[in-house]
């Protein structure tokens, strides 16, 4: 069973340039260092749109095979150790581009997925 982790959040004020541009660099160095992230089966970046006040919530989907790959990930990249040092310093999450009191987080797993329509 797949799982999905999801983060929604508004950009701080006056920082939509460079939230962009975070949001940017961190996808690019994210895709140059796959080997970092062999559990994330996608990643997707969306914007809610015609959503009333909800509407300009960013969010960040992570896609893995399922919960366990999910809790592998979590666990190894615990205290941005070794190699993930490198990979918080590209982590929009600690450039202040975030309202970080809107910050949430979720997980969600599928279901019937046989009756999906791809």
């Amino acid at each position: 069973m797949a799982a999905f982790e999801v983060e929604s959040w508004r950009v701080a004020e006056g920082k939509e340039e460079e939230h962009k541009k975070a949001i940017s660099g961190w996808l690019k160095w994210v895709n140059d260092h796959r080997e970092l992230f062999k559990e994330w089966k996608s990643v997707r970046y969306f914007v809610k749109t015609i959503a009333g006040e909800e509407s300009d919530r960013h969010f960040i989907m992570w896609e893995y095979d399922s919960l366990s790959d999910f809790e592998a990930y979590k666990k190894r990249r615990a205290g941005y150790k070794g190699p993930y040092a490198e990979y918080k310093k590209h982590d929009p999450y600690h450039m202040g581009v975030f309202i970080h009191s809107s910050l949430k987080v979720e997980v969600w797993v599928d279901l019937d997925r046989d009756l999906w329509i791809e």
